[in-house]
């Protein structure tokens, strides 16, 4: 949640007055969360324990998984997402939220280049394994797979969409993937669905 993408995504919800706790595994970025009244857990989606400990604490409506491989740490999309179903089907969670990427799977899909296959192998192999799980869970599910997100402070254009057209690779900013995301939430429009999200006007992309 203090990522750059879940930070992002912390912000939108605080302005829907919504209650909102962030899990990560250090106060590292807390700085990115200035000013937002949210409750803050550290712990790690890895660890059983914390997982246990965390989700004993209070009730959650809504689980966002935005967590991201960072620097020599282990790859903890698959294991960080077992844990995480584990808990959200024992305490009754309405739904599950994850934010994947496109060409995320066992094998390289016809939208991953040859070079972002060989960059990126491990992690979306890791990452098909968090959305198979998910699926084949019995929790309401939402994944917004991503092309390229432009990681600079750029502005939301406001123009970014979610389609069910899996054929799709776009750009987004982080600020409208925010938007989208908490669009989604609690929207039973979105529930058991598969969305690429992307935006026209910042041009097409192809991974």
């Amino acid at each position: 949640g203090t990522g750059r993408v879940g930070s992002e995504i912390v912000k939108v919800l605080s302005m829907e007055n919504k209650e909102i706790t962030v899990l990560s595994r250090s106060t590292d970025n807390y700085s990115r969360l200035i000013n937002i009244d949210i409750n803050y857990l550290l712990g790690d989606v890895m660890n059983p324990s914390d997982m246990e400990r965390i989700f004993s604490k209070k009730k959650y409506d809504v689980i966002i998984n935005a967590i991201a491989k960072v620097g020599d740490s282990p790859n903890p999309h698959a294991i960080g997402q077992d844990n995480l179903i584990e808990w959200s089907s024992k305490m009754g969670v309405q739904q599950f939220i994850l934010i994947g990427s496109v060409g995320a799977g066992p094998k390289q899909s016809k939208l991953v280049s040859d070079r972002v296959w060989s960059m990126w192998k491990d992690i979306l192999q890791e990452k098909g394994r968090a959305e198979k799980a998910l699926i084949d869970s019995s929790i309401p599910f939402t994944i917004i797979r991503t092309g390229i997100i432009l990681y600079k402070d750029t502005p939301a254009t406001g123009k970014a969409l979610l389609s069910e057209d899996e054929s799709l690779v776009g750009i987004i900013t982080r600020k409208d993937l925010a938007q989208l995301t908490n669009d989604c939430v609690l929207n039973s429009q979105c529930f058991d669905n598969i969305y690429h999200a992307f935006d026209l006007s910042l041009g097409s992309a192809i991974e």
